[in-house]
């Protein structure tokens, strides 16, 4: 409660906050709503612009724009069956064919009420089990640290979608970006290959910009040509479609448990829990036909979870430093540049930060609720920009933020030849989670791995004294491992039927 009550009184003592709430909730549901831009994007490319702010209102700002980016991304999916963001790719299922049956801003309202349940109960888990974990956190050491590292890394690995091998090249890719630059614990230059530039390692911002942005318009300049037909909708109403939910309540209620519950596991993200939820409410449901015709149920499985994420990822954010998405792992990067070390020592030397990012976080999603139904029409006409004037501008912007982070133009060519490389992966089907997991927290196993050798006196088993470390490091094989045995066991089973 201290906490909470430093939050509070942080957050209500700075009316700025609350305006850069604002244009954040609005920056991001910008981002959400123009497919191939995402939250993770819109979060990267204002990182830069927070380096001058106080941190309390760095930090807002932030986390505002990733509530948005992510409750944005159902706008197109409703209208244009194409995903703002790939957590709402099972919004389309059922939101589209209910606007396309005559029900565009019923479809609407119905998501936005579910981003806000699923986002409000993800906050007050974020208020009541952050400080517990932080407490938890306060044991680990290097053994454990290093336990949760290999664990993040391993499940990012297995349930990452797309090529099991594929994920493997971009988690190797890196950790080997992550370890370029001076060793933290001999003092040595590594991968440097002669530049001195290199001896501060690879920018992160830049790393991700290059990567996310740079690559997504180099992927999508074959459509700027394109001639889209132009959308508009009716103004919504901020009441909630209460009577459209009827047996849909159920299924909100379910959609926040398991979006904060799989927020909580490292990299996970949005699209595995509305995915889980989508098909529980199909499985439990009288009427499972309905699902996938413009169901009001289905529309709510997905738009509760994928926002219930949200707040389950920032838990093992601030308590433990290790992000729960993509979005938070490009929050460590905000936290990092205000000097603020995500982890559980963080409730001790900066409680009133933590509490503020728990006050924010919860306003953000009321905020969001309003603005979102409030300035649709708005939003709608931010999806028939021409791209051939959006994409020169965030290119603008992603140079402009590279180049003032740190003041070196050597960021400028990182951002360019991350992009070039980030699209090389997309054409690859390589999936780029990976790569950003291991560039983060490649660095963490590392360090924390030499320094219990170290303390060990190189014994390896000085592990098994540390019943947490172990555990953590069997599920990471497990995770692993699973996958292989499931097919195994399968191919014998169809051998024996034959």
């Amino acid at each position: 409660m201290n906490v909470l009550l430093e939050g509070i009184q942080s957050v209500a003592s700075n009316p700025q906050v609350f305006l850069v709430m604002i244009f954040g909730i609005f920056f991001g549901i910008i981002f959400g709503c123009i497919p191939g831009l995402t939250a993770t994007l819109g979060v990267i490319l204002l990182i830069p612009v927070t380096y001058s702010m106080d941190p309390i209102l760095g930090i807002s700002m932030l986390i505002s724009i990733y509530v948005g980016g992510i409750s944005g991304g159902l706008i197109t999916a409703t209208l244009l069956n194409i995903p703002g963001t790939p957590s709402s790719i099972f919004t389309c299922w059922d939101a589209y064919p209910m606007a396309k049956g005559g029900k565009p801003g019923l479809a609407l309202s119905i998501g936005v009420f579910a981003s806000l349940i699923g986002g409000i109960f993800s906050a007050l888990a974020l208020i009541l089990i952050a400080p517990q974990l932080a407490k938890f956190g306060l044991m680990f050491g290097n053994w454990e640290f290093f336990g949760l590292a290999f664990l993040a890394m391993c499940v990012v690995a297995v349930t990452t979608e797309g090529d099991t091998l594929k994920n493997y090249i971009g988690l190797t890719f890196g950790l080997i970006l992550g370890a370029i630059g001076i060793d933290s614990i001999t003092g040595l230059e590594r991968l440097t290959f002669g530049s001195w530039q290199l001896t501060s390692g690879i920018s992160s911002t830049a790393l991700m910009m290059g990567l996310y942005a740079i690559g997504e318009i180099m992927s999508q300049t074959s459509e700027l040509g394109s001639i889209k037909e132009p959308i508009s909708i009716k103004d919504m109403t901020f009441k909630p479609p209460i009577k459209e939910l009827k047996g849909a309540w159920r299924t909100m209620l379910t959609g926040s448990i398991v979006g904060t519950f799989v927020g909580i596991l490292p990299a996970v993200g949005q699209q595995t829990a509305a995915l889980m939820t989508y098909n529980e409410a199909k499985g439990r449901s009288k009427e499972p036909e309905k699902f996938g015709t413009g169901y009001a149920e289905g529309i709510v499985a997905s738009e509760a979870s994928n926002n219930a994420v949200c707040g389950g990822a920032i838990i093992p954010l601030i308590t433990l430093g290790i992000p729960g998405d993509m979005t938070t792992a490009a929050l460590i990067g905000g936290l990092m540049i205000h000097g603020l070390q995500p982890g559980p020592l963080l409730f001790k030397t900066d409680a009133n930060i933590v509490g503020a990012i728990m006050v924010v976080y919860l306003l953000s999603n009321i905020i969001m609720y309003f603005m979102e139904l409030g300035l649709m029409r708005a939003f709608v006409r931010m999806i028939n920009v021409p791209k051939s004037i959006l994409f020169p501008t965030i290119i603008l912007s992603c140079i402009m933020g590279s180049l003032t982070l740190n003041n070196r133009v050597f960021d400028v060519w990182v951002l360019i030849a991350f992009g070039v490389i980030g699209f090389l992966f997309m054409k690859s089907k390589v999936p780029l989670s990976p790569i950003i997991m291991g560039f983060l927290m490649g660095p963490l196993l590392e360090k924390n791995f030499r320094r219990a050798i170290i303390s060990a006196n190189g014994n390896f088993g000085d592990i098994l004294n540390r019943p947490i470390a172990c555990i953590l490091v069997l599920a990471g094989f497990m995770f692993v491992i699973w996958p292989l045995l499931s097919r195994l066991f399968s191919k014998k089973g169809k051998v024996m039927k034959a």
